[in-house]
């Protein structure tokens, strides 16, 4: 996947997660993409940071 892909994904998720997402659930999401791909599950745990 490279950057003009990761893009739109990045924006979708960080979107979704946060509309009403607890802290936890987020947390958890963001160790999930982590684990799928390792920058994209960073660049969407940076978003919140």
């Amino acid at each position: 996947m490279d950057d003009a892909q990761r893009d739109p994904l990045v924006g979708n998720v960080t979107r979704h997660l946060r509309n009403g997402v607890s802290t936890a659930v987020r947390e958890r999401a963001f160790q999930c993409w982590k684990n799928l791909d390792a920058t994209t599950g960073g660049r969407i745990a940076d978003a919140f940071a």
